[in-house]
C-alpha cells in the first residue's frame, strides 16, 4: 500500500514530527506537480524547466518539476513532454521520497485537496496549492492541524498576494490607519476561480480584522457582482469596504483608501516578470525554509480562507446577505463547479470521485 493510501486509511497518523530537511544555498529543489485543470504550472513550467523542456535556457527559480501526476495520465504525459519532467508517476502519492516539495495545481479539485496533501505532509514534504484550495472551512483547518503535527508548511495563496503593489498598499496604510477602501478586481469568468484574486489581496493589503462579508452578484459562475466588508475595530473604530469584481481601466487590481489620493493598480499582461515570478519565489521560500518561509500566520490563513468562503456562503445561500466569518457554518462546503460552461465536465469530477472517495458540496456537476 502506497504512502498516501495509508495515510487516507488513518494508518501512521501517530507518526513523530518530521524534522525539517536542512538545505544549502545553491540547493535545486526537486518539484512533485498534481497538474490540475486550467492548470497555472503551464505558465509555470517554462520558468522552472525552460523553453519546451530546453534546460539550457536560463530559468527564473531555484525549482524544477521532476515529476507529475494528473488523474487522465495522457495529461500528464503531454505538460511533462512540453515542460520537460523526466517523470510521470501512476498516483498522486507516487512522488514521496522522490521529491523535495509538492505543487497541487488545482482550481477545481478543491473538495480534495486536503486529502491529496495529507500524505505530503506526514512525509515531511512542503505543499503549496494552488487557489482556492479548500472548499470548506473544517478542511482548511484539518489542514493546519496536519502541518502543525508534522511541522510541515502548507500554503496556498494567490499571485496578488505576493505583488510589489500590495506590499506598496500595506506599507503605506497600517489596519490602525485604514477607515475604509474601494478596489477593483477582475472577476471574469466568476468568483471561485478569480473573484478570489481581489478577496485575498484585500485581505491582505488591510491585514485582515474581518468581521463579515457579503457577495451580491446576478450569477457566481458569470462573474461581476459586488463585496461588501465590515472590518472589526483595530485602532481606528469598524469601517466598511468594497470590492467591485470587475476590470477599471484595464487593470488586473484597482485600489483607492478612504480619504487618500494614492490609487494602487496593475494593469493585466507581464504575466511572468511581475505576477507569476513573485508568487513563485514566495512559494520557493516555502520550500526552502520550512515553516519559516510561511509567507503568513495560520491564523491569519485560516482567517483568509473563511473570507473566500463566507461570500461563497453569502451568494448562494444567504440571498447576499452579510455572513459573519465567527458564524460560518464550518461543515457547510461550497463543492466542485465542474461542468458548468467555463469548466471541465463531469469525467474528470467522476474520476476524484472514484479515487478519493465523495465530498459534500453546495454545487454539484450536472448528471
Amino acid at each position: 500500500m502506497s504512502a498516501g493510501a495509508l495515510a487516507l486509511a488513518g494508518l501512521g497518523t501517530d507518526t513523530a514530527e518530521a524534522a525539517p530537511k536542512k538545505r544549502s544555498p545553491g540547493d535545486l529543489i526537486r518539484v512533485g506537480l498534481v497538474l490540475g485543470e486550467w492548470a497555472h504550472s503551464t505558465g509555470w513550467g517554462p520558468m522552472m524547466n525552460g523553453i519546451n523542456g530546453d534546460r539550457s535556457y536560463p530559468k527564473r527559480t531555484g525549482m524544477i518539476y521532476t515529476h507529475v501526476w494528473h488523474i487522465k495520465r495522457e495529461n500528464a504525459e503531454a505538460f511533462a513532454k512540453q515542460c520537460g519532467v523526466e517523470h510521470v508517476v501512476n498516483s498522486f502519492d507516487d512522488m514521496i521520497g522522490k521529491v523535495d516539495a509538492l505543487i497541487i495545481d488545482a482550481v477545481f479539485q478543491t473538495p480534495w485537496i486536503y486529502k491529496v496533501a495529507e500524505p505530503y505532509l506526514a512525509a515531511g514534504i512542503p505543499v503549496f496549492s494552488d487557489r482556492p484550495g479548500f472548499d470548506a472551512v473544517w478542511k482548511v483547518k484539518k489542514t493546519i492541524e496536519l502541518a502543525r503535527k508534522y511541522n510541515t508548511p502548507f500554503w496556498c495563496g494567490s499571485s496578488l498576494e505576493c505583488m510589489y503593489q500590495r506590499f506598496q498598499a500595506a506599507e503605506h496604510n497600517p489596519p490602525e490607519t485604514i477607515t475604509g477602501y474601494e478596489i477593483w478586481s477582475e472577476g471574469v469568468p466568476d468568483y471561485y476561480t478569480h473573484g478570489l484574486h481581489g478577496v485575498w489581496w484585500t485581505h491582505k493589503i488591510t491585514g485582515g480584522g474581518i468581521h463579515a462579508h457579503s457577495y451580491k452578484t446576478e450569477a457566481w459562475d458569470k462573474g461581476g457582482g459586488v463585496s461588501t466588508i465590515i472590518h472589526n475595530d483595530r485602532g481606528n473604530g469598524p469601517y466598511l469596504g468594497k470590492i467591485i469584481h470587475e476590470k477599471r481601466e484595464n487593470c488586473l487590481i484597482w485600489t483607492k483608501f478612504a480619504g487618500k489620493d494614492m490609487v494602487y493598480r496593475y494593469d493585466t499582461g507581464h504575466w511572468q516578470n511581475f505576477v507569476y515570478l513573485p508568487l513563485l519565489l514566495t512559494v520557493q521560500d516555502v520550500f526552502y525554509m520550512g515553516m519559516d518561509g510561511l509567507p503568513e500566520t495560520y491564523d491569519s490563513f485560516l482567517e483568509k480562507c473563511k473570507f473566500f468562503l463566507a461570500g461563497f456562503r453569502s451568494c448562494l445561500r444567504e440571498n447576499g446577505e452579510l455572513v459573519e466569518l465567527e458564524d460560518l457554518d464550518e461543515d457547510w462546503a461550497v463543492g466542485c463547479p465542474w461542468g458548468h460552461q467555463h469548466m471541465p465536465g463531469k469525467e474528470i469530477y467522476d474520476a476524484w470521485t472514484k479515487l478519493l472517495g465523495p465530498e459534500k458540496g453546495e454545487i454539484r456537476p450536472p448528471v
